[in-house]
């Protein structure tokens, strides 16, 4: 799929709540070794929410992060999108919610994008491809999936997995920044079992999903690789959503890339679901952004979404 070439990824926001919840001690209680939380899962604590926090409260804390750090006129803003599963509540769409709380003009499209851990990169597509469409110039992509509200702590699949935080994109066609090269989409027939939510609580099939990421992550990078005329060695930074720490590493020995080029980093906040990979890709944007990196989402549906983008100084020859 090729992007539209002239909206760019110019800043992201984030927030992570303050309260930090070691896992070590919940791992004892569910009998999980140290060793295999360290090795496998790698993730020490976890960011979680206050009780009285909804999805538009974690989304407008970054909206206002993204403010302090941009310059970025939020009431020039003609879209905005919400990646979550989580709403406030069933209607209205939270993005609605986010838009009255933030005071956004009434020229502003607003829609949810009911995604996982393959969000992000599906968010991108959607709202790059309407402001292409619609000449839409100013555009914030929001993303909060505050999973512990969903979390039975007592399963051990989950409950030591998966923490809150929440992101805002701005793409604009008036600022230097990333352009969408171009991106990969799929959805692995048959897997709608392995991460779901009926009533109350989130249940996984851990190895469903371990073995649908191991097998289906590489091959679409490798795709979409491929199709750019480009190997791994090429791309400046692999963020791929860190479900676990063993996903990350089976990623890594099979694109055979080093840990300075696909990085786990979510040991002390945790899996935040369409919000991790922004969280990972927002810190290198405040000194000198890489040329190309590589987005890799992928999760439940099985789906994922891999997305090469390139920032708009360095124009090398990505096709």
């Amino acid at each position: 799929m090729t992007a539209p070439d002239n909206i760019r990824l110019t800043a992201i926001g984030t927030y992570l709540p303050d309260l930090r919840v070691p896992n070590l001690p919940a791992a004892t209680t569910l009998g999980v070794g140290e060793d295999f939380l360290n090795t496998k899962i790698g993730i020490h604590t976890r960011a979680v929410k206050q009780p009285q926090q909804r999805t538009s409260d974690l989304c407008v804390e970054a909206c206002e992060d993204l403010r302090r750090h941009a310059s970025v006129d939020l009431d020039a803003t003609q879209l905005l999108c919400v990646v979550t599963q989580n709403p406030d509540q069933r209607i209205p769409h939270t993005s609605a919610i986010v838009h009255e709380k933030l005071g956004l003009p009434g020229a502003c499209m607003t829609f949810d994008l009911s995604q996982g851990c393959a969000g992000y990169t599906h968010g991108l597509a959607a709202t790059a491809a309407l402001a292409d469409r619609y000449g839409f110039e100013h555009v914030l992509l929001c993303t909060c999936d505050p999973y512990t509200t969903i979390t039975d702590p007592h399963d051990r699949n989950t409950a030591l997995l998966f923490a809150d935080a929440a992101t805002a994109t701005y793409l604009t066609t008036d600022a230097p920044g990333y352009r969408i090269v171009d991106a990969d989409f799929g959805t692995a027939p048959g897997t709608t079992s392995v991460l779901r939510c009926g009533t109350e609580h989130l249940t996984m099939d851990g190895r469903g999903v371990f073995l649908n990421a191991a097998r289906e992550a590489p091959r679409s990078i490798e795709r979409l690789l491929d199709r750019n005329g480009l190997g791994p060695h090429d791309i400046d930074v692999i963020l791929a959503h860190p479900g676990s720490k063993r996903i990350i590493d089976v990623v890594r020995e099979t694109l055979g890339v080093d840990e300075d080029r696909l990085p786990f980093e979510i040991a002390h906040y945790g899996n935040t679901v369409s919000s991790s990979l922004p969280l990972m890709l927002a810190p290198r944007l405040h000194t000198r952004p890489p040329d190309t990196v590589l987005l890799a989402g992928f999760g439940v549906g099985f789906t994922w979404g891999t997305s090469l983008i390139q920032h708009t100084r360095s124009e090398r020859s990505t096709r």
